[in-house]
């Protein structure tokens, strides 16, 4: 009996090991295969919202309706590869990975990741739950700027109430740069896009330029490579905010442009304008009485 136990457990053991080996394996298998599918599911809906984008800014329901089909068509089939690769591991936003490193940030620099986040977060539920209805869409140089939200709100600087304006850029280009020091390789996403002048002109009830408002460019928060945050989103979107003053009372229009730039891949810089013109609800303008100062707000550029 003895014997028999002593060829008995190291059998056993071996019969147990070579199980986990397989279970790994066929685990390693079903995620790479998962990731694979992923990178096709991403590199079509690239192709599809190529084509989307030369709706006429003129049709906004239609470019509505176009990016809601296309989102739903989007995460239906992230949900259909789940389902096919049960085994494939959880992937971790920004703030789970920047815990997960030996090196943990600071207390500023998880705060400010945290705030991205958030940001992020809440880009990508307007895209999967079907809430995605921007209130202007403009055209320039391939590139299409959606108004996703414009509504008043309280300042991040704590100063007086102000007018938040929400934007998405679909069809960015992008590519990845490693910078390699020591024994640790940096990778990061780059977008040669450079956001450089924004400007109002608010017009009165009879049409007339009543008074302007501008500045540079540069978005108070920009959420450049939104992948980063939610490995879940669709590709070739960046998405940022301005805050501006409420308007002066007698605007009855705004007429609205934002000049960028774009460096091409021979080093070429090619400006692209982004123009519209809106009506100017009661929400948006300042207080009877208030002193209309013009002034716009900025953030250093994002982590």
């Amino acid at each position: 009996m003895r014997k028999l136990l002593f060829v008995a457990l190291p059998v056993g053991a071996a019969v147990v090991l070579v199980a986990l080996l397989l279970s790994s394996s066929r685990g390693a298998a079903d995620a790479s295969a998962a990731r694979l599918e992923r990178a096709r599911l991403k590199r079509d809906y690239s192709d599809r919202a190529g084509l989307s984008r030369a709706v006429p800014p003129d049709r906004l329901p239609e470019w509505r309706d176009e990016v809601q089909a296309l989102s739903r068509w989007y995460f239906d089939e992230l949900q259909a590869i789940r389902n096919r690769h049960p085994g494939e591991p959880a992937r971790p936003n920004a703030v789970e990975a920047a815990r997960a490193e030996k090196k943990a940030p600071s207390e500023k620099d998880l705060a400010q990741l945290q705030d991205f986040q958030s940001y992020a977060d809440g880009r990508l539920a307007l895209l999967r739950e079907g809430r995605y209805a921007p209130a202007a869409s403009l055209l320039a140089e391939g590139l299409r700027l959606d108004l996703v939200e414009i509504a008043p709100g309280a300042a991040p600087d704590g100063g007086a109430p102000s007018l938040r304006i929400d934007f998405a850029l679909w069809g960015a280009p992008r590519w990845l740069e490693r910078d390699r020091g020591g024994e640790r390789t940096v990778t990061r996403t780059v977008v040669p896009v450079a956001f450089k002048r924004i400007q109002l002109r608010f017009l009165d009830a009879g049409g007339k330029l009543y008074g302007e408002m501008s500045g540079a460019g540069e978005p108070y928060q920009k959420l450049v490579d939104p992948e980063r945050f939610q490995d879940d989103f669709p590709p070739g979107m960046l998405f940022g905010t301005w805050w501006v003053e409420l308007f002066p009372r007698e605007a009855a229009e705004v007429e609205l442009e934002v000049t960028a730039d774009l460096r091409g891949a021979s080093g070429t810089v090619r400006p692209a304008t982004f123009t519209a013109k809106l009506p100017v609800p009661e929400a948006w303008k300042l207080p009877p009485g208030a002193v209309f100062q013009a002034e716009t707000r900025e953030q250093a550029p994002a982590p």
